[in-house]
């Protein structure tokens, strides 16, 4: 039975896997050839940059056990934050994607089969994230040390990854089955990354003790682990195969729980919220504005903003705790097809300017209602603050503007987390290549606002024509699934069939 489900999930996985390259990679800005060929050469020059600078960096410690130990053993540490920081936000994108599994509602599935295909997708896309910030010093160690680094790797990378992703699964259908026993299961997601980045934090306040202790360790000569580099002090202390052994077996153990674990019923959450005094603010916001607010994207997204403000309010760090509301822009991801509904009814046809104004204003009333309470907190423990606060408000308006890009540029349709996850990649592709030209140059800070200026105006721009063409390319095909029906009989479309208002040959008085 066990061998058969995993099987069906794998198939499962498999079908998303050809969605994922034929309506994801080939979706949005990414229909265009040269697009694709310039995202492909920019992910490829970023990381021979990256492993270029590594290497040189390492060479002249080729020959130093010691310091090689030592950079791993930190990296451990610091991997782990990054694979929480992954597996919460792989979780916040895909909290309302169960339109992606009403793909296989037609196949010959199981709901416990059907979640665990999601599972192991989610698997890969964490692996991803966590995995790209190591691969230069990975590809350095296996050019300076060759065969000798794998040991390094695989006790510092490979398995403390594939481990704590694991332990991580666990905990989340620990909690899903919680919230489900109490009756939350609607807001399980949500509860679910509130509880996770509790645990993130945490640990990022652990990180700093463990990489004192193991650089305090190096520089007094002597060979010392923490917990989080117990695969490492296993590999040295009772060789690589028991550990490998204790490795696979303690895998399996946590994957067979994770699968057991996992609701036989996919957990649905609920996709819109109801907020207090939505009906006496009817009057003031619009639709584009409720649509964003009452999302569970947007309350997942507050969850975590007002979370990590807080936490940097209170641990008292230099950075700025207004910095915290940059997690808001995380719900504009999914805005633009999700307003589309709206777009579609008859009579309300706006320009692309129109739209897209519509969108920020959604935006900016999000900012607004959490940065005014914010800032006054801030205001009044940290007063000498209120400079930096402004950049960072400014900085937060600036993600909103990013996202809504993304969100046009690369539709979610049906809710598909992989596009958020592809416009994302892309993103972080071009702004590195970019921070990295701009580190080169080293131009002076007016030179630099400049230049954020003049990518922030890109982004508006390309946000514009990406929702001129999106409507154009909407229009036209309802025309011609209008003339199609019109060519077959007019008896079909009288207007008394299902109800949808939004038929291709009603719309715009059509």
């Amino acid at each position: 039975m066990t061998a058969v489900r995993l099987r069906q999930s794998t198939v499962l996985a498999h079908m998303l896997l050809v969605f994922f390259r034929r309506r994801v990679l080939r979706a949005g800005v990414l229909k265009s050839t040269p697009i694709r060929v310039f995202v492909m050469v920019a992910a490829a020059l970023l990381l021979g940059v990256m492993c270029t600078a590594a290497y040189y960096f390492l060479r002249p410690l080729a020959t130093e056990a010691a310091v090689w130990r030592l950079m791993f053993n930190t990296s451990t540490v610091s991997l782990l934050l990054w694979v929480q920081i992954a597996f919460l936000l792989v979780k916040v994108l895909f909290i309302n994607a169960e339109g992606m599994l009403q793909l296989s509602y037609q196949l010959p599935v199981t709901n416990r089969e059907r979640s665990t295909a999601f599972l192991i997708y989610e698997a890969v896309m964490t692996a991803i994230v966590a995995a790209a910030g190591l691969v230069s010093l990975c590809v350095s160690a296996l050019i300076l040390l060759g065969p000798s680094a794998t040991g390094y790797i695989t006790t510092s990378v490979i398995l403390p990854v594939a481990l704590s992703y694991l332990v991580l699964s666990v905990l989340y259908q620990l909690l899903t089955r919680m919230w489900m026993l109490i009756g939350l299961s609607r807001m399980a997601g949500i509860l679910n990354v509130l509880v996770l980045f509790a645990v993130l934090a945490f640990y990022s306040a652990q990180m700093v003790p463990m990489v004192q202790d193991i650089s305090g360790a190096y520089l007094g000569k002597r060979t010392e682990y923490t917990w989080a580099t117990s695969v490492s002090w296993a590999w040295n202390e009772y060789g690589p195969w028991l550990t490998l052994a204790a490795a696979v077996a303690s895998s399996a153990v946590l994957m067979a729980l994770a699968f057991v674990l996992a609701p036989n019923q996919h957990v649905r959450q609920s996709r819109y919220l109801k907020l207090p005094g939505s009906v006496r603010l009817g009057g003031v916001l619009g639709p584009y504005d409720w649509c964003l607010l009452r999302s569970a994207q947007t309350v997942a997204a507050a969850a975590m903003a007002v979370a990590v403000f807080v936490y940097l309010l209170l641990a008292k760090p230099s950075m700025n705790p207004m910095w915290g509301l940059a997690a808001l822009s995380f719900g504009g991801l999914y805005q633009f097809t999700a307003t589309q509904p709206l777009r579609m009814l008859p009579g309300t046809q706006a320009s692309a300017w129109r739209v897209y104004v519509r969108l920020m204003r959604a935006q900016s009333v999000l900012l607004a209602v959490f940065a005014v309470p914010a800032l006054a907190v801030t205001s009044v423990i940290y007063p000498d603050r209120l400079l930096s606060s402004a950049t960072a408000l400014a900085s937060c308006l600036g993600g909103a503007v990013m996202t809504t890009c993304i969100s046009i540029v690369f539709p979610a349709e049906k809710d598909n987390p992989f596009s958020v996850f592809l416009g994302l990649s892309v993103v972080a592709i071009v702004l590195s290549l970019s921070v990295i030209g701009l580190g080169l140059l080293n131009l002076p800070p007016w030179a630099v606002v400049v230049c954020l200026a003049g990518a922030a105006a890109a982004f508006v721009w390309y946000a514009v024509q990406g929702i001129h063409t999106s409507e154009s390319r909407r229009r036209n095909a309802q025309g011609t699934v209008g003339r199609e029906g019109r060519h077959r009989g007019r008896a079909a479309h009288t207007g008394h069939g299902n109800g949808d208002p939004a038929r291709p040959h009603v719309l715009n008085g059509k």
